[in-house]
């Protein structure tokens, strides 16, 4: 029988991922008014656990990419099916990192 193959999950994972905790936005990167959008390519395996997280877009600012990284391995997802069956699935994640106020 063959394994079946991953599905892409079309939109953010705000819906499929309900335990999802926010990145912290690097105290350095804050000091030095860094800001910007990372877009994260995310695979879930069949338990919804994020097996693979990847940098497809960088902001441009090492520190936030890998605090957006850091924050995503940690999500826990409903698990993708098809036909009835848990699968693998992946999707783009995009985060903005905006400073407000002081």
């Amino acid at each position: 029988m063959a394994m079946p193959s991953s599905v892409t999950i079309s939109g953010e994972l705000a819906v499929t991922c309900p335990e999802r905790n926010a990145p912290s936005y690097p105290p350095f990167s804050r000091r030095l008014g860094e800001t910007g959008m990372v877009v994260l390519r995310v695979e879930l395996n069949e338990q919804g656990r994020v097996a693979l997280a990847t940098v497809k877009t960088s902001s441009g600012y090492a520190r936030l990419d890998e605090a957006e990284l850091a924050a995503v391995k940690t999500w826990r997802c409903t698990p993708a099916t098809r036909n009835g069956q848990p699968v693998r699935a992946t999707a783009l994640q995009p985060f903005n990192f905006i400073l407000q106020g002081n």
